[in-house]
This record gives C-alpha cells, sequence and structure tokens, in this order.
C-alpha cells in the first residue's frame, strides 16, 4: 500500500494542513449530541499530557506546479467539528484552520455548520476566561490525531477509521462516488458536479415522492442482480462489495475485449455531438444492461440514472402491465413485514431483470410468472429470512437463470411453475390478498 506518511500530529497542525474537502465527500451531518459529546470528552480528558482523537486519511493531490493539497478521504466530520471548536474556542487567533476557507453548497453541510457553532458557542460561554484558554490549548496542543497520507485514491478507501463510533463511516455509495469521479479526468467540471448533484439528491429522495433511493437500487436491486446472476450471493451490499460496480477505463485499458465498448461509447458520444441533433432534437443514451462490464467514470453515473428511472417506470409510476399486481402487492395486509420486503425484493429483481432484456414485450405474462415463483416462498414458509430469497435466486432453475439464457421472451415463458395446493401453504397470518390473487391466476388449488 503506497502510504507517504503516517504519523501523529497536534490537532493544530494537522488544521493548517492544505485540507480539502473533495466532491465525493457526503454532507456535514454531525448532530448536536456528537459535539456534545466531544466537548464533554475534552473538558474530562483536559489534564491529560496527550489525549487521542482518532485517525484521518488524507489523499495526497498533485496539482499543477509545486502546489499540493490534502484531500479529506476519512474524518471529514470530525476535521469540521475541530474546526468549529477552535474557531469558536480560540480568541487569540493561535491557529489559523485551512478548512474555514473551504467553500460549501450543501444545504445539509451549511445548516449542520452553523447549528454546531451555536452549540460550541452556547457551550463555551459556560466557561470562565481561565479554562476556555487552558482548554484551548489542551485541544490545539496535546490533542492528537493519527495522521496517514496516501498517494492512491482507490488504497486510501481502504483505509478508513472504522473504529470510530461516534463517527459516520462513508457508506459503499460515498465510496464508488468518488472512485468513479476520480476517473472522469477527461470530462470538464460542470459533468462531475451534474452527475454529484443527481447522485445526492438519490440518497434520501423527499418523503412522499415517487422517487427511489440509492439504497433501493443499488443495494436491493442491481448489486443483487449482478451477484445472482454471476452465481455469488446478493445478501448485503456493503463497502467490501463496491468492486461489483468497478469497471473498466476505455482511456488505459486497451484489451480485446473493451473493443466492443470502446466503440459504443464512441459512437452514441459522435451521435449527440453532432450538429444534426440540432435540427432533429433527439438524444442517444448509452444502451446498459444489467450485467454488463461497466464504464468507469461518467457512464458509471448514467448506468445507476438509467436504472433508477427504469425502476420508478416499472413500480412507482402505475405501469399498466403491472398494475393489476402491484395492485395485491401493495395492498394485502401482511406486506409490511421483513420477510415480505425480501420476496418484494426477489419480485422486482425478477421483472426488473427481463425488462431490461425484452421490454415490454409479453411482459404482463411474464411478470405474472415472477409473482407466482417469488411469492410462492411467502406462502409456503412461516418465516422468510434473507437467506430464502438468496437460495432461490441462486438455483441452477431458477427463473432469474432462465431470463439470463433465454434469447426470445417465449422461451422465459415456459418456464414452469407447479401450482401449490392448498395443504402446502404454511404462511402467518395476513396473506389472504396473496392466496386470492394465487387463486384468480390458477396457481393455488384445493
Amino acid at each position: 500500500m503506497p502510504i507517504i506518511s503516517k504519523e501523529v500530529v497536534t490537532v493544530k497542525n494537522m488544521l493548517e494542513m492544505p485540507l480539502v474537502i473533495p466532491d465525493y465527500q457526503r454532507p456535514y451531518k454531525w448532530l448536536d449530541s456528537h459535539v456534545n459529546q466531544l466537548f464533554d470528552d475534552l473538558l474530562n480528558h483536559r489534564y491529560k499530557n496527550r489525549y487521542r482523537l482518532g485517525t484521518v486519511v488524507l489523499h495526497k493531490e498533485a496539482l499543477e506546479g509545486s502546489e499540493q493539497e490534502l484531500s479529506i478521504v476519512d474524518g471529514q466530520q470530525r476535521l469540521l467539528t475541530l474546526t468549529l471548536l477552535c474557531h469558536m474556542l480560540d480568541k487569540n487567533k493561535l491557529c489559523q484552520p485551512n478548512l474555514l476557507e473551504q467553500v460549501f453548497s450543501s444545504p445539509i453541510t451549511i445548516e449542520n455548520l452553523s447549528h454546531n457553532a451555536a452549540v460550541i458557542d452556547s457551550r463555551a460561554n459556560q466557561l470562565s476566561e481561565s479554562d476556555r484558554e487552558y482548554l484551548v490549548d489542551f485541544l490545539l496542543n496535546r490533542c492528537e490525531l493519527i495522521c496517514v497520507k496516501l498517494d492512491d485514491l482507490s488504497e486510501a478507501f481502504q483505509f478508513f477509521d472504522s473504529q470510530n463510533a461516534r463517527g459516520k463511516p462513508l457508506e459503499p455509495y460515498d465510496l464508488l462516488k468518488a472512485f468513479h469521479l476520480r476517473e472522469m479526468v477527461d470530462n470538464t467540471e460542470l459533468e462531475r458536479t451534474q452527475c454529484v448533484a443527481i447522485w445526492e439528491s438519490k440518497i434520501s429522495p423527499e418523503p412522499g415522492s415517487k422517487a427511489t433511493s440509492l439504497h433501493t437500487i443499488m443495494s436491493d436491486s442491481l448489486f443483487r442482480l449482478r451477484s445472482w446472476t454471476a452465481g455469488s450471493s446478493g445478501r448485503a451490499f456493503t463497502r467490501h462489495h463496491i468492486n461489483a460496480f468497478k469497471g473498466v477505463n476505455l482511456r488505459s485499458t486497451p484489451y480485446r475485449h473493451t473493443e466492443t465498448l470502446r466503440a459504443l461509447d464512441y459512437m452514441v458520444d459522435q451521435y449527440n455531438a453532432d450538429s444534426v441533433r440540432h435540427w432533429d432534437q433527439q438524444t442517444m443514451c448509452y444502451p446498459f444492461q444489467i450485467g454488463q462490464p461497466l464504464l468507469n467514470g461518467k457512464r458509471f453515473f448514467e448506468y445507476i440514472q438509467h436504472y433508477i428511472a427504469t425502476y420508478e417506470n416499472l413500480f412507482l409510476h402505475d405501469k399498466s402491465e403491472l398494475k393489476d399486481l402491484l395492485k395485491t402487492i401493495n395492498n394485502y395486509s401482511g406486506r409490511n413485514r421483513i420477510g415480505d420486503h425480501y420476496v418484494r425484493t426477489l419480485f422486482e429483481c425478477a421483472v426488473l431483470y427481463y425488462f431490461d432484456k425484452f421490454g415490454d414485450v409479453e411482459l404482463e405474462k411474464v411478470a405474472q410468472r415472477c409473482f407466482i415463483w417469488s411469492y410462492s416462498i411467502r406462502l409456503t414458509k412461516q418465516r422468510v429470512a434473507l437467506e430464502s430469497i438468496d437460495n432461490e435466486a441462486l438455483e441452477d432453475n431458477s427463473l432469474l437463470k432462465t431470463i439470463q439464457k433465454a434469447l426470445h421472451p417465449h422461451e422465459v415463458l415456459a418456464f414452469i411453475i407447479p401450482p401449490l395446493n392448498k395443504s402446502e401453504l404454511n404462511a402467518p397470518k395476513n396473506v389472504q390478498g396473496l392466496v386470492e390473487k394465487f387463486t384468480s391466476l390458477g396457481y393455488l388449488q384445493s
């Protein structure tokens, strides 16, 4: 691992480094409870000779000339809070935190910084002048951080401080955003900014809106489908599984297997850049497939956005071919149990996988098979665990494997699902709606 340095530094030395917060970092989200806890820790340990505050991971950026910047990979939340503490407590300006020059665009960050500054100011006003000065000296000169500097960003991601229980470790989505932004060296700043803005808007959509989140599309759908169709478990998407969403950089990968990807990537860009587009007002989207080798950088963000739009079209916008099934799925009384969520995920994955390959052709009939295949698990098991759908999806003769191999819709329609007998039903209560739908479709016998 290309570690440039690993050393213990004082808070003062750390805050005066040329620190920057890169675009891929999430907003500042420490609450007043985190700030008060840190403040209390400082007060309780202020008579110690040294007090360790955790680890910070930095990526050394080489800029034009001799100028250097240190991008914060891990420790942003803590460093911003320490900057606030220094700014609010240090009346004599003994330290000049570099992050005070950082420009923030996230409303969440701006609001939380303002709120936490007020919390610190309130706590500081309760101290005598001598106690404040003593606390400032302790904070700047006797509080320490382990500072790890690396010159390879992908390696830096593996060096996160996961031991700090008060911190908020980056989600796999944050890591992937960072990785693919770094791959966009040939793109404009506007393109990178647009990718970040769309990405951030999908982390937590507005409550009540007909929009899906990154967690739903990446964890529940894309990660599982990419894993299952590759023969691997898709139970949980964590930062240890982000390689599932890393692919090739066409600029630096000259292998033969990338020639088709390179040609298609070029043709899409050429088509959209043609001046004729000013006349016909048409654009060509990259023709993504769920299980394809991913293209790093901008195409990755487009890939995720494409499947967010596809998911919303299928399951949130009253698509006619699915409307009747979704009415049952959305309204039977036991639908909110954890096991029922797992079953719904399997159903949605099967439908999404088919639609990705064949579009609307025979979609209504295939969706019924997806429903019967997945919800049979609910009707025949007292308890549905995540392992239940994982095992079903990985079966050699599963519906997903049939869709994967199929070249025509009729091959999927030929997938045989034996009807259930009422004596096989072993589900808990509140699944009457499912029972009625199975009966009406001819898949439940007396």
